[in-house]
C-alpha cells in the first residue's frame, strides 16, 4: 500500500514540476491524477474478469497493493477449489453409503416436497427418484397419522418423535414405522423401515408367554391345593412341615408370576386405551394404605400423603389402582426400618402427577434405564425375599402408556428414589363430587380440596 501511495505521489511530483515549467501546473496535474484513474480501473476490470473467470484469464503481473490483492484471492480460490473437491467426494459417499441402507430415506423441503430418495425409497414406499422430484410426500402416501407426524416434525421447537407404525399402503402384510425429523431449518428427513418381521416376532413371543404362563395356572393350583391339604394333616412328620411351607410360598410366588404375565399380555394386546372410567385416585390410595398397613407397622415406616381429594382423572381404575399399588408396594419393600416413604397426588400446568417417594437405598444410574424391562433385577437377593416378581414396573409402564401418561425415575444411590406418574391435562380434572364424597367419608382437608400432609 505504502509503494503505491509512494508512487502516486511521485508522479504528481513530476507532472507539477513538467506543468510549472509549462505555465500550465493544475491542467498537468489534472491530466495525470485522470490518467492513474484510468489505470487503476483497467486494473480493477482485469481483476475482475479473472476473479469471475481465474481458468479463462491468467493471472497478470501487477505490483503494489494489487499484486496482494491477486495473491490473496489465488490462495483463497485455490483452498475453495480444494474443499469443494472434498465436499463433492463425502457427498458421493455419503449418497452412497445411504443408498446402501435397507431403510428408505427421503429428503422434503419446507412444503414437504421430495428433494431426494435414495433406491430404498422404491422398494418400501414406491418413492421413485428422480421421477418424483418436486412431488409432495402427502400426495404418495396418503395416511393421517403420517401427515400428522410429519407436520409436528416441521416446528422448530418440536421434540424428537418416535415415529408412526402403519401399515403399507401398497402391501396389506408390511407394517412400516415412518420417523421424520428436522435436520436443517428448511429441509426435514424421513425414514422408513419395514418392521413386519419384528412385531411378528414380538407377537409370537408374547403369545408363548401367555400360553404359558395360561397353562401353568391350572398346575399350580393342584399343587398348591394338596400342599394345603398336607400342611393340614396331623399325620404328616414335624421333619416335613418346613419343606411343606416353604413349597406353599414357593407355590404362591409362582402364581404371583403367572398372574402378573397374564396382565401384562391382556396390557399388551391393545397399547391404547380410550378413557371412559372416572377415576377417584383418593379411593384407590386409601384402599392401597389399607392394604399395606401391617406390613407398614412392622417395617415402622412413616408414611406422608399429600393428597388432592378433589383431583380425578379419566381411566381404567382397575389399571391405575394396580400400577400405584405396585409403586406403593416397592417403596415399602425397599426402605429399610423407620424409612420414610411420600405419596403425591396433585395436578401442575402439564396435567397431574402421582409420585411415591422413599429415603430408601436408591438406585445407581446405570441401573435406571432397565428398571421397566421384565423380570430386571438391581438387587437378586433382595428382590426374591421381598416377595417381588420382577414385573412391577412392566406393569406401571404398560399401564401409563394405555393412559398416555410417562414414568419417570429420580434416584441416587444412598439418597432414596423417586417414582413418578404424569399425566397429560385432557385425563386429570377437578371433580366436586369427590370433593363431597370426601368429606362424607371423614377426610380432613381445607376448602380447595388439597389435603394437609398425614402421617401413617
Amino acid at each position: 500500500m505504502q509503494y503505491d501511495i509512494w508512487k502516486f505521489i511521485a508522479l504528481l511530483s513530476v507532472a507539477a514540476i513538467l506543468g510549472y515549467s509549462l505555465g500550465h501546473t493544475f491542467l498537468v496535474m489534472l491530466l495525470v491524477a485522470l490518467g492513474i484513474i484510468v489505470w487503476q480501473i483497467f486494473r480493477l476490470d482485469t481483476l475482475y474478469r479473472w476473479v469471475e473467470k481465474p481458468r479463462d484469464n491468467p493471472m497478470p503481473e501487477v505490483s503494489g497493493q494489487l499484486y496482494l490483492l491477486y495473491r490473496s484471492l489465488n490462495r483463497k480460490s485455490n483452498k475453495s477449489a480444494k474443499r469443494k473437491r472434498q465436499l463433492t467426494s463425502f457427498l458421493s459417499q455419503f449418497r452412497k453409503a445411504v443408498g446402501a441402507l435397507p431403510d428408505a430415506i427421503v429428503l422434503i423441503d419446507e412444503r414437504g416436497k421430495i428433494e431426494w430418495a435414495n433406491a430404498n425409497a422404491k422398494t418400501v414406499l414406491g418413492i421413485r427418484w428422480p421421477g418424483d422430484s418436486a412431488v409432495k410426500f402427502s400426495d404418495l402416501i396418503r395416511h393421517p397419522e403420517v401427515e400428522a407426524h410429519i407436520e409436528a416434525a416441521g416446528k422448530l421447537d418440536a421434540p424428537v418423535a418416535q415415529g408412526v407404525v402403519v401399515n403399507s399402503l401398497s402391501n396389506n402384510e408390511q407394517i412400516l414405522n415412518i420417523k421424520c425429523v428436522r435436520y436443517t431449518e428448511k429441509l426435514r428427513m424421513i425414514v422408513a423401515r419395514d418392521v413386519s418381521r419384528l412385531i411378528q416376532i414380538n407377537q409370537m413371543q408374547r403369545d408363548f408367554v401367555a400360553n404359558v404362563s395360561h397353562e401353568l395356572k391350572t398346575p399350580l393350583t393342584v399343587l398348591k391345593g394338596y400342599v394345603e391339604i398336607l400342611q393340614g394333616t396331623e399325620d404328616v412328620p414335624q421333619r416335613f412341615r418346613k419343606p411343606l411351607e416353604q413349597m406353599r410360598l414357593q407355590g404362591e410366588r409362582m402364581q404371583f408370576i403367572v398372574n402378573d404375565l397374564l396382565y401384562l399380555a391382556k396390557l399388551e394386546d391393545n397399547a391404547t386405551l380410550k378413557p371412559s372410567e372416572r377415576v377417584d385416585v383418593t379411593h384407590i390410595v386409601n384402599t392401597i394404605v389399607e392394604s399395606v398397613q401391617p406390613l407398614i407397622k412392622q417395617k415402622r415406616h412413616k408414611l406422608e400423603l399429600d393428597i388432592d381429594y378433589n383431583l380425578v382423572i379419566s381411566g381404567a381404575q382397575t389399571e391405575l389402582h394396580s400400577a400405584f399399588s405396585n409403586l406403593i408396594t416397592n417403596a415399602i419393600n425397599y426402605t429399610p426400618d423407620n424409612g420414610y416413604i411420600r405419596v403425591h397426588w396433585h395436578a401442575n400446568d402439564g396435567g397431574a402427577i402421582f409420585s411415591v417417594k422413599d429415603d430408601g437405598l436408591g438406585i445407581a444410574a446405570n441401573h435406571i434405564e432397565r428398571l421397566t424391562q421384565r423380570f430386571y433385577r438391581v438387587d437378586t437377593d433382595r428382590s426374591r425375599d421381598g416377595g417381588g416378581t420382577g414385573l412391577g414396573l412392566a406393569i406401571v409402564k404398560h399401564v401409563l402408556q394405555r393412559h398416555g401418561a410417562e414414568l419417570e425415575i429420580l434416584s441416587e444411590l444412598g439418597a432414596g428414589s423417586e417414582f413418578r406418574c404424569k399425566f397429560p391435562q385432557q385425563l386429570s380434572l377437578k371433580d366436586t363430587q369427590a370433593l363431597t364424597n370426601a368429606h362424607a367419608s371423614g377426610g380432613a382437608q381445607n376448602q380447595s380440596g388439597v389435603v394437609p400432609k398425614t402421617l401413617f
